[in-house]
């Protein structure tokens, strides 16, 4: 072989050693689950809850990533669908991601909790919040606050201030862990003082003109709607056309910018109840980001999504000196961009609601 040929080949080992040790090959990226319902019934709630993780991994990333690893992550669509949701987290399992964001609903929830128990791979739901996954030893973390917490404050300022002599609670049946449990706790708390009606919403409803002459035909004073956006949408409008002065209330299942969209007018003085105050400088200045980026204003879902991510980059850090990520995770504090979160021993979120009312199309604070 030539002279050539040995300082060539000489050359190249050093360049490589030298292009090795200054620029290392990208580390591999942490893997993160998503899955929600983008398709089917309540394909809202999965799209903000997408959007605002998608906002917290871009500015990750942006950012370096976590230990100069970026996040990459993992959508898959459940469909509202339980057996799809099984295959998904059991996808994810196999495609070695750290954790799972998800599922967005209470019902989807229960079907996969005994799954995640088994192959204990976290799951974070930014939106589950029947009261039964609370206070529970298990591998599922729940951001929202349970429905008990919810409907006690809803209940307690429906009973104090509106005093409604009859009550009707309209109930889907496509989420029954939801609410069946919303509609329970939110009757305990006006028992005492009014009449209750209960009324379903069909899965296969399609006539809602039939659907809202029922309710009004009990004559009440308050009015609970237990739905999604798009039902919530159209029952409002149909309620307010033949009768503007009863009062409405939403279950936060439908609590979305959306409504206000879809409704107009319709929706002014619908009461519901939140859990992150949206009159926050720091809220305001993540609106602006967000709005510019997806077009539509950041609610709680988005919010959730968002701070799911952060939440798995913190636990992440922690574990890296020790415990896992849900060892991490579960009895601590979060001081999150958005505001802190504090999670308990079960991995429930500690965070009190308050009520809301739609005011001039927005949703406004009304009751701490």
């Amino acid at each position: 072989m030539s002279k050539s040929f040995y300082i060539t080949t000489l050359t190249l080992f050093f360049v490589g050693i030298f292009l090795w040790f200054f620029y290392p090959p990208p580390k591999p990226p942490i893997k993160v689950g998503l899955m929600v319902s983008l398709t089917g019934s309540s394909p809202d709630l999965g799209r903000e809850i997408r959007d605002g993780a998608f906002m917290a991994v871009e500015e990750i990333n942006n950012g370096g990533g976590i230990n100069g690893r970026r996040i990459e992550l993992i959508i898959k669509d459940n469909m509202a669908n339980s057996e799809i949701a099984k295959e998904n987290y059991l996808e994810f399992l196999n495609e070695g991601v750290t954790a799972v964001i998800g599922p967005a609903t209470s019902t989807i929830a229960r079907a996969l909790l005994p799954l995640i128990n088994e192959h204990k791979l976290l799951a974070i739901s930014p939106t589950v919040s029947a009261t039964e996954f609370t206070g529970k030893d298990d591998y599922f973390i729940t951001l929202e606050p349970c429905n008990n917490k919810f409907a006690r404050v809803f209940g307690k300022y429906v009973r104090e201030k509106i005093k409604p002599k009859k009550t009707l609670i309209m109930i889907d049946e496509r989420n029954p862990v939801y609410t069946g449990d919303f509609a329970g706790s939110f009757i305990n708390q006006i028992k005492k003082i009014s009449s209750i009606y209960t009324l379903t919403i069909s899965e296969k409803v399609s006539d809602f003109d039939e659907l809202v002459n029922h309710a009004l035909s009990y004559r009440p004073d308050f009015v609970l709607i237990i739905t999604d956006i798009f039902n919530a949408s159209i029952i409002i409008q149909k309620i307010r056309r033949i009768n503007s002065h009863v009062q409405l209330g939403i279950a936060p299942w439908a609590r979305f910018y959306g409504l206000v969209v879809f409704t107009g007018h319709f929706s002014e003085g619908v009461l519901s109840v939140d859990f992150y105050d949206q009159s926050t400088k720091k809220y305001m200045e993540f609106k602006e980001k967000f709005m510019k980026k997806f077009g539509y204003p950041p609610d709680s879902s988005v919010i959730n999504g968002y701070n799911a991510v952060m939440i798995i980059k913190e636990a992440i850090l922690k574990s890296a000196k020790s415990g896992s990520i849900g060892e991490n995770i579960l009895n601590s504090k979060f001081n999150l961009p958005l505001g802190d979160i504090s999670i308990n021993q079960y991995g429930d979120s500690e965070i009190e609601p308050f009520v809301i009312v739609i005011k001039n199309g927005i949703f406004e604070r009304i009751e701490s």
